[in-house]
């Protein structure tokens, strides 16, 4: 199988980034239908601040 083969089998996890502009602290979960970068998140759990999205992304599921 070539590399480019092996790399669409790959299935991988994508994820949120969600920042809170008060604190600045960066949770990373797992992508849900839905989000968009800019998106209001949860609260923050470290100052129960409003959060926003920042980031989605993909990574390779870990070697086994």
């Amino acid at each position: 199988m070539s590399g480019q083969q092996q790399d669409r089998k790959t299935k991988f996890i994508v994820y949120t980034i969600e920042e809170c502009p008060a604190c600045g602290q960066k949770t990373k979960r797992a992508f849900q239908l839905g989000d968009y970068v800019t998106k209001d998140g949860g609260k923050c759990t470290k100052c129960s601040g409003q959060t926003k999205i920042t980031a989605i992304y993909a990574e390779a599921p870990p070697k086994t």
